[in-house]
């Protein structure tokens, strides 16, 4: 049984939003927050922040207050919010780091043929939703890409061989296989740190650039969306910005994201 009856029937009972809101957060937070902790002590991720859950929490049970017929349950009812959205989170984590892995795995096997295109048999092979997640991911990742780096990429995911991608380009496939070994040594680090590494970037305006960058909008639209910034200043922040991941990234593969940040201090 809850120790804090009244606090809990004040929290259903005010009009107060802002009261409504400090009453729960303050009893509760410490419980809250604990919850959440050990949830995701077995499963790390850098982009998955426990408090950014549990703050949540709280707006999501505000938002439904109105639903809890038992004040007294309030603590149990808080926890069960945040262990749903907690296991939420957890699961969208798994689901990013399968996409990466299915687009990297692809890069790690360009000589692959068409009837064996990796990246298409694991779209086929996954719900509608998993797909969805994939095929944001790899979007992204090639807007990371420009010229022919972009376009033999692409062209191997739409199941060319590597000879096939060299006659498109007008290159040998050895070439192709050599282009292909630059791609993966420095896109892998940064596709796996990717959220990370756009969460890091010290300027406000560079992050809402390159999240827009990332989402495909067009330069000239994220030039209109962010005040005091043109479209050559966009395309500008885009390319130093892939310069300083490509860089972070051969610094130190295994954690571009310290590099980034030992950089930029």
């Amino acid at each position: 049984m809850d120790d804090n009856g009244r606090i809990n029937r004040q929290f259903l009972e005010t009009n107060d939003e802002e009261e409504a809101c400090e009453l729960l957060f303050n009893t509760y937070h410490k419980d809250v927050f604990a919850q959440i902790s050990k949830m995701m002590r077995n499963h790390p991720d850098p982009a998955v922040d426990a408090e950014d859950i549990a703050q949540e929490t709280f707006i999501k049970a505000f938002k439904e207050r109105k639903t809890l017929r038992e004040p007294e349950k309030s603590r149990g009812w808080l926890l069960t919010i945040a262990t749903n959205l907690t296991l939420n989170e957890i699961r969208d984590a798994k689901r990013r780091k399968q996409a990466g892995n299915s687009f990297l795995e692809s890069l790690d096997n360009p000589s692959i043929g068409e009837s064996e295109a990796p990246f298409a048999t694991s779209l086929a092979e996954t719900d509608a939703e998993q797909a969805e997640i994939e095929r944001d991911m790899k979007a992204k990742l090639l807007r990371l890409l420009q010229g022919t780096d972009r376009e033999v990429v692409a062209l191997m995911h739409e199941g060319f061989t590597i000879q096939e991608i060299a006659a498109a380009i007008d290159a040998t496939p050895d070439a192709v296989q050599k282009r292909l070994e630059r791609i993966r040594k420095w896109l892998i680090p940064i596709a796996r740190n990717l959220d990370v590494l756009v969460d890091c970037l010290p300027e406000d305006k560079d992050r809402w650039v390159m999240e827009r960058h990332l989402d495909g909008q067009p330069l000239s639209e994220i030039a209109k969306a962010i005040v005091g910034i043109s479209r050559s200043k966009v395309e500008e922040t885009v390319k130093r910005v892939i310069k300083q991941w490509k860089k972070a990234a051969e610094d130190n593969p295994t954690d571009p994201v310290s590099a980034m940040v030992k950089t930029e201090r």
